[in-house]
């Protein structure tokens, strides 16, 4: 806000004022004072000039401090800085999956490149900001890929989460129409010290001297992985700063375009990697996920199986072209009955977490137990609602018998139809004229529709003649002869 010259005046008349002893709590006692306003009326022309080009300078700054704002009161200037730190990220991130897929054909080692993909489900999402948003996790996994080997490695975990006040029915909801885990889930894990300890051992195989390698993730799941990252991190000693997010879209465009390259110059743009990458064509594909997801039957939300999913799409896109071979469990989806789990996660078991080991203790029935959103379990409400044995047999007893009438077989005697409550009325002999037209003669040998008995209504469809009379105009002002 700018200032006026007499704003500037009063800061210097008490600065006097107070050198001499007067103490003034604020310019409000200043302004008061009426020996001010005296001496702003005696000033000379020269000393208010003074103040007037201190108002001024001060005008020009807070205009020049004033920024624009945008519809929903973003600093404009804010907006495209972050926009160009965005722009600038992309490129790095680009600059980086191009840099190592390219070492890799150079050395002829593309296959044996490793990559880390992350994948989280959430509950509710909470605003925090303009444009930015807070996840409450539900269930993660970490999966170590590589083109030769398929998935080598997963880290999996179910969380048990505490859902603060008022947004229980958010995630509710969202955990019945995706992934449907239990809010608060008895055997889910809730200490993030630990699940950051178990990262970071996960992570530590594939350091680049103290830097962890980029995490890769769906484009739209960056916010997602990003708020799992931080309530890790505040449960231990870490920083953000050591975590990179990448686009796994923009990873399968590179990998893609450089196993083509060696046959042929097909590549493709981003804009068609993330389309081709986004259709998900084995998210009905069973086997893939968790033991918890597999007694629920809903593999195609479990991200045990979508990173899987993701490395046998890659796989699919990539391996023909650099001469590797399909291998069922490794590279591509393996055929096995839908409550077996693959032999490879018997075999290794690194497959199975800590949540799918307690899983298995439990039972089926203690799985399902998903509240509904005003707090009653479908099970409770099936026992409330069913009648009881004892309470059927007595509804039957109390009824009355039903008596049916045949009205097919009900004679027409006075007898038979006062018995069965049927209006009686005479039949009327053959040939003969109704009671209602036998009144006067007139009336049986005049026509019914008698046109002086009936006049014409002179409606739309009667042509109707209004006789007009000419009127004399009055004698005077020239009209009369």
């Amino acid at each position: 806000m700018s200032k006026n010259a007499f704003y500037f005046f009063m800061l210097d008349w008490q600065r006097r004022q107070q050198r001499r002893g007067e103490i003034f709590n604020s310019l409000k006692d200043v302004a008061a004072d009426p020996r001010c306003s005296e001496d702003w009326k005696n000033i000379s022309p020269q000393e208010k000039g003074i103040y007037i080009a201190k108002a001024k300078d001060s005008k020009i700054k807070a205009q020049g401090s004033m920024s624009k704002k945008t519809t929903i009161g973003e600093d404009l200037t804010e907006v495209e800085l972050n926009l160009k730190r965005e722009q600038e990220f992309q490129q790095k991130m680009l600059q980086y999956i191009d840099s190592v897929v390219s070492m890799g054909l150079l050395h002829n080692n593309l296959q044996k490149l490793k990559f880390i993909f992350i994948h989280v489900n959430w509950f509710y999402k909470r605003e925090i900001g303009i444009n930015k948003c807070e996840f409450c996790p539900a269930e993660f996994a970490v999966a170590q890929f590589s083109l030769e080997n398929g998935v080598e490695n997963i880290y999996h975990e179910v969380l048990k989460m505490k859902i603060p006040l008022g947004w229980k029915r958010d995630a509710i909801e969202t955990s019945q129409q995706t992934h449907q885990i239990p809010i608060e889930l008895e055997d889910g894990q809730s200490d993030f010290s630990y699940m950051f300890n178990e990262l970071t051992k996960f992570l530590e195989s594939n350091k680049t001297g103290n830097k962890f390698p980029p995490l890769f993730t769906a484009k739209d799941l960056s916010p997602v992985v990003e708020s799992l990252l931080i309530k890790m991190i505040d449960a231990s000693n870490g920083s953000i700063d050591d975590f990179i997010i990448y686009s796994i879209e923009a990873l399968f465009g590179a990998l893609r375009n450089a196993a083509v390259q060696k046959v042929d110059d097909r590549s493709i743009p981003l804009i068609v990697a993330e389309n081709e990458f986004s259709k998900d064509f084995l998210c009905n594909t069973r086997g893939l996920e968790c033991d918890f997801h597999k007694i629920l039957d809903i593999s195609q939300y479990c991200s045990k199986s979508i990173v899987k999913r993701w490395a046998f799409t890659i796989c699919d896109y990539c391996c023909e072209y650099l001469n590797i071979k399909l291998i069922e469990g490794v590279h591509r989806p393996k055929e096995t009955p839908f409550l077996q789990s693959s032999d490879q996660d018997k075999k290794s078991g690194k497959g199975a977490s800590g949540i799918d080991k307690r899983i298995k203790h439990l039972s089926i029935t203690d799985r399902l137990k998903v509240l509904e959103m005003n707090g009653v379990s479908g099970d409770h409400r099936s026992i409330v609602s069913e009648r009881s044995y004892g309470i059927e047999q007595r509804r039957r007893n109390e009824c009355k018998p039903l008596d049916i009438i045949d009205h097919g077989k009900a004679s027409t005697s006075s007898l038979d139809n006062s018995a069965l409550n049927i209006p009686t009325r005479p039949l009327r002999t053959p040939k003969t004229m109704p009671q209602a037209f036998l009144g006067s003669q007139e009336s049986s040998t005049s026509d019914a529709l008698n046109p002086n008995d009936f006049p014409p209504i002179r409606g739309r469809g009667i042509n109707y003649k209004r006789k007009t009379t000419d009127i004399k105009s009055p004698l005077g002002k020239g009209r009369g002869k």
